[in-house]
């Protein structure tokens, strides 16, 4: 009698966890997603970027041409690395501060690829004023940080659209139970990628004040 209550009570105890099972995946689904979306956009970005850039005439196109071609030899050390870290932590504070908002989704959408015009107009500009040489010169200087950094809010990105389909769902009246989690890994995520990304500024940073004194 034991053992047939036991069988039949087994069936009931695996029913909930089946059920979770689909939501897990619609949400790792939906994650994976946002991600390829938004590096979707940034090459969408990216090639414009090259377009526009490519006269090089403008002042703007000018003076980042020779912002990026410039040796790192004759700064200081924090100087640099403030430069590079302000870069990535404002990237990564605009891609965080998306998911409160409902429309988040899109707003990160726009970000992405407005990086991928400037980055695409940087290389442009570059290539237009100083040629093939000063274009290697900008894309080993610029490629480490640039990667880093898009990993970062991609990885992060992810997680704000995710917040921000939640917050959706709240106002259109289809609360979730999942927000409180997704808000405090959104915030676990921001934090990681705020200290990961300090951690590279300084390693890259340090890698391009010894590349610059070999060269010399």
């Amino acid at each position: 009698m034991r053992a047939a209550q036991t069988t039949l009570r087994r069936p009931a105890l695996l029913l909930p966890r089946r059920a979770e099972r689909p939501r897990r995946e619609c949400a790792g689904t939906a994650h994976s997603g946002a991600v390829w979306l938004f590096g979707t956009m940034f090459l969408a970005g990216y090639l414009p970027g090259i377009w526009l850039g490519r006269g090089g005439v403008s002042a703007l196109g000018q003076q980042l041409a020779a912002y990026y071609t410039k040796s790192p030899e004759n700064a200081a050390f924090a100087a640099i690395f403030g430069t590079e870290f302000s870069v990535s932590f404002l990237q990564l504070t605009a891609v965080f501060l998306c998911g409160f908002c409902v429309l988040g989704v899109g707003l990160l959408a726009l970000l992405f690829a407005a990086r991928g015009v400037f980055l695409g107009y940087c290389a442009a500009s570059v290539a237009a004023v100083n040629g093939a040489a000063g274009l290697v010169q900008y894309r080993l200087a610029t490629i480490g940080s640039d990667a880093a950094t898009l990993f970062f809010c991609l990885w992060l990105a992810g997680w704000s659209a995710r917040l921000a389909g939640e917050l959706l769902n709240v106002i259109c009246g289809r609360a979730t139970r999942e927000t409180p989690g997704t808000l405090r890994r959104l915030a676990v995520r921001f934090g990681a990628a705020l200290v990961l990304s300090a951690v590279f500024s300084a390693i890259w940073t340090f890698l391009a004040f010894v590349t610059a004194k070999i060269g010399r």
